[in-house]
């Protein structure tokens, strides 16, 4: 089983679950609130580690106690935090405006600092597995030197190919469709559509209840990783990916870990539909 090398944010989320988002100028009353760990960086790492994966983050907190918060909640879940750099300042930190159906508005608070961070490429070994969680273009010459070393890098759009071997994104985050990398373009409740070698195959999500779609992305990400990680096919990590996505909108959290798949009903988060399959359980 490879490393993972997360490389994103990692952030302090409140959750606001609202009846309807406000027009302009108009007062909403939230019927309940709560702060949260979260990050898209943070939320994928987690999920991997909580799955038995070896995870190591990369990213910046603040000097502040939302980021001495955000460094327990990865060390607890198991992630190896020894390249999250402290950084003077604030942690990252977002407002969550949560819709009954679930569909969530994100404002940031916090100047973004990600792309200030050192990418510790020389401790990336040939085989692990790197994800972007976040792109910015200083990331390029890393990006290509942990490629060039044998690691499997990928990225959300845009990324940089032909260093990126996955795109993972929303169709929102999609400008254009690459020609020389696999884009696995997410759908929310219509599942996923995977775009390689000219062609394109669609997959359909699992039919759920929604209550919080925050992280269904990053638990997409997560759960296609651990499928490929596991030396799944392509189609075994998008299947996973959609799995771990639905157990995590049906609960109030950010992340996927063993507590939200358990509420979901979902006893192990890395099985799907073929529980006899090895490669939906934690070697």
């Amino acid at each position: 089983m490879p490393d993972f090398w997360i490389i994103g944010p990692i952030a302090w989320d409140l959750a606001l679950y609202v009846d309807r988002i406000p027009a302009s100028g108009h007062f909403v009353q939230a019927g309940e609130s709560v702060e949260r760990p979260g990050g898209t960086g943070a939320n994928v790492a987690v999920a991997l580690s909580q799955a038995g994966g070896r995870v190591n983050m990369v990213g910046y907190v603040g000097a502040d106690a939302a980021g001495r918060n955000m460094t327990k909640t990865l060390t607890a879940a198991g992630v190896d935090v020894e390249h999250v750099q402290v950084l003077p300042g604030h942690t990252s930190s977002v407002v969550l405006l949560i819709e009954p159906n679930g569909e969530r508005t994100i404002i940031g608070i916090h100047t973004d600092l990600l792309h200030t961070i050192t990418i510790p490429t020389d401790a990336v070994a040939p085989g692990d597995i790197v994800y972007f969680a976040a792109w910015h273009d200083s990331f390029t010459t890393a990006a290509q030197t942990m490629a060039a070393a044998g690691a499997l890098v990928t990225s959300v759009p845009p990324g940089t190919t032909p260093a990126m071997r996955y795109l993972i994104g929303s169709r929102n985050d999609f400008s254009a469709i690459p020609e020389d990398a696999t884009a696995i373009v997410t759908e929310g409740a219509k599942g996923a559509t995977v775009y390689s070698s000219g062609k394109s195959d669609h997959y359909p999500s699992i039919p759920t209840d929604a209550v919080d779609t925050t992280g269904a992305g990053d638990a997409f990400a997560a759960g296609f990783l651990w499928g490929i990680g596991n030396k799944g096919t392509l189609t075994e990590g998008v299947n996973l990916g959609l799995a771990w996505a639905a157990a995590t909108v049906q609960t109030k959290s950010s992340m996927l870990n063993a507590t939200s798949a358990s509420k979901a009903g979902v006893s192990d988060p890395c099985h799907r539909e073929s529980p006899s399959n090895p490669l939906f359980h934690t070697p």
